[in-house]
């Protein structure tokens, strides 16, 4: 009777220990998916744009347009004035263009950013009136991004590196010289907002 009580507890302790290593190398390999699909998404693209501390915020494609941004797939359905950009199925950004200006609206139409193109600048605000707009000029050696005349921000492309107020912000996976890039200094605006009218420009400038 002993021997037979000591036979059944050590059975399922076996068998508990089975399921249990059984169990680990599952959610080992979801976690190796998981981490794999997310850095698949900018692989392939164009312009793919990382913090100066790796974290990647996203990137595009500019023929055909595509943007990924915190790990969304935008694509778009072009009309002759305006993009209207899609994220699993459903329509989250429209771009709408005019000679000199483009607007960035949000799924209900709402005016999320206004830019205005001049020869030598640009000028983004979150208003019709593009009152207090930020202006990004280039220079000679670096690009100036002011608000009412005050200077915010220095922008410098070495390369592939961005530096911002002498500090290395972000990285780009190939070298550019377009001053629209400096965009991604201003920090008032979202990042994944940056991501389409950096790309929207690059597209019109």
């Amino acid at each position: 009777m002993r021997k037979t009580h000591l036979l059944f507890v050590l059975t399922l302790f076996l068998l508990v220990s089975c399921k249990t290593e059984t169990k680990n190398p599952t959610e080992a390999t979801i976690d190796s998916t998981t981490s794999t699909s997310v850095s698949a998404s900018t692989d392939k693209l164009d312009i793919t744009i990382t913090t100066a501390d790796g974290a990647v915020l996203g990137g595009f494609d500019l023929s055909p347009i595509k943007i990924v941004a915190d790990n969304t797939n935008y694509t778009f359905k072009s009309k002759p004035d305006k993009h209207k950009f899609y994220a699993n199925g459903r329509m989250k950004y429209e771009v709408k263009f005019k000679e000199e200006s483009l607007k960035l609206r949000d799924e209900d139409s709402e005016l999320l950013w206004k830019v205005k193109i001049y020869p030598d600048k640009v000028k983004i605000s979150d208003n019709e009136e593009n009152e207090n707009a930020f202006e990004v000029r280039p220079y000679d050696d670096k690009i100036k991004i002011k608000r009412d005349g005050e200077e915010l921000y220095r922008v410098n492309l070495e390369g592939n590196i961005i530096k911002v107020n002498d500090k290395e912000a972000y990285q780009l996976s190939s070298a550019q010289e377009s001053y629209v890039y400096a965009i991604l200094a201003i920090e008032e605006i979202p990042a994944e907002h940056k991501l389409f009218i950096i790309a929207e420009l690059l597209n019109k400038i």
